[in-house]
């Protein structure tokens, strides 16, 4: 099974880059629930908490495809210096507002500025797709990106929680903070495999040209997105209303073990049913599986149902990243993968947000519903845009062939649709 990953990672210079964005990524997995945590233990108050990380959340999404698109014009090192100083500037104000219990407006703002981080997740992956010609071989790099992901969100929120709960309320967020400076700095000097700077300038971007699969996917993460949001913030009260508070964040760790295990199997295979039907089929799977999430009568129900149910994440998350990869030019793929993470964050927000004042009314469980509901939503989505995720990734002719070779197979660049206006 390892076999196809030891071909990606026997490539120069990629385990270096692998590693060092694996901990720049640091803060996907544990900023949100750092500041939860944080704005909670120092406020006492889960709706104020929700908000908070609600708003980072927001401008996080709102930031990613500018950023992205910088990164493609000017290259990684240019554009994620500034950045990277950004964050730590902002990170640091949350901070100190909050041990000294400031204004909820002044922690939004600091959360706001700490959210404009960049494509942390895109970075790799746009350093496979330069690195990488096979589509077999892209395939399983961003399995394996998933499951890196899947390896943050096993430790991340176990450990968040623990530094919160049992050290020090902030202390997440400084880990944070030093994940990021770190891995960051090391992954910027892995000068080898940065991608060139996009020929032309701005005029190559996607600006609102997108293709009709990359919409698709962006909005079918808007879904996945809530399911996170209200995921999280539930698992915490929870865990409260039990008595096991510290226990919540091993109980999202158990889940992240769930969606590790399920990218590293699903990306050692190269499958040979088309990525529409793929994407299709672990949606309802992982709708299947939250919903039984949300009926779990105790904790310990909670930590093995979630196990099953993160099986589904990391395939459902490759599969849209996939799909991008297939319809977007080499050089627009940072970008490209934005729309994804802006269709998650706005997602997230809305989830953490919601959750956070249906808990504080109706308690953990309305929570937990409400995650169920998202992972419905992006189910309804993915059904809603088969046939355009059918049309974009298959050939579609006569011989009925496999899917089609992404653009960094082919020599013509895609041709991009008009988007209208509204979208």
């Amino acid at each position: 099974m390892l076999d196809n990953y030891r071909v990606i990672l026997a490539h120069p210079g990629a385990k270096a880059f692998a590693a060092a964005g694996l901990l720049a990524r640091l803060p996907i997995s544990m900023f949100n629930i750092s500041v939860i945590l944080m704005v909670q233990l120092q406020y006492d108050s889960y709706a104020m908490a929700g908000r908070v990380a609600a708003v980072g959340t927001l401008v996080w999404a709102a930031q990613t495809v500018p950023t992205a698109r910088l990164v493609d014009r000017i290259g990684q090192r240019r554009a994620m210096i500034p950045l990277t100083l950004i964050f730590v500037l902002g990170a640091t104000a949350a901070i100190l507002i909050a041990m000294n219990q400031g204004p909820e407006w002044a922690l939004w703002l600091a959360v706001a500025i700490a959210s404009i981080q960049g494509p942390l997740g895109s970075l790799t992956r746009a350093r496979w797709s330069h690195l990488l010609h096979s589509d077999r071989d892209i395939h399983t790099a961003f399995a394996l990106e998933g499951a890196l992901d899947e390896v943050l969100f096993v430790s991340g929120p176990a450990l968040a929680t623990i530094l919160a709960t049992l050290v020090w309320p902030p202390l997440g967020v400084v880990v944070c903070l030093a994940g990021l400076v770190i891995g960051m700095t090391i992954l910027l000097a892995q000068t080898g495999t940065e991608p060139a700077p996009r020929e032309g300038g701005s005029a190559g971007s996607l600006g609102l040209r997108l293709p009709g699969a990359v919409i698709a996917v962006a909005f079918v993460s808007l879904g996945i997105g809530a399911m996170f949001g209200a995921f999280d913030i539930s698992v915490v009260a929870f865990a409260d209303e039990a008595g096991r508070q510290t226990l919540s964040g091993i109980i999202i760790a158990i889940v992240s073990a769930g969606s590790l295990i399920g990218g590293l199997l699903y990306g050692a295979r190269h499958w040979r049913a088309p990525l529409w039907k793929r994407t299709v089929v672990m949606a309802m799977l992982m709708t299947v599986s939250f919903g039984a999430l949300a009926l779990a009568p105790n904790v310990w129900w909670l930590a093995g149902l979630g196990l099953i149910a993160g099986l589904t994440i990391a395939p459902t998350l490759t599969n849209a990243d996939t799909v991008v990869q297939r319809v977007v030019r080499r050089d627009q793929i940072t970008e490209g993968m934005a729309w994804l993470r802006i269709g998650m964050g706005v997602g997230v927000a809305f989830g953490a947000w919601f959750a956070g004042g249906l808990i504080e009314s109706n308690g953990s469980r309305a929570g937990l519903g409400m995650s169920a509901a998202g992972a419905g939503l992006a189910l309804v989505l993915v059904l809603a845009s088969a046939g355009i995720l059918k049309r974009s990734t298959e050939r579609g002719d006569a011989a009925r062939l496999a899917d089609a070779p992404p653009p960094s197979e082919r020599e013509e660049a895609v041709e991009q649709p008009p988007t209208p206006p509204h979208m």
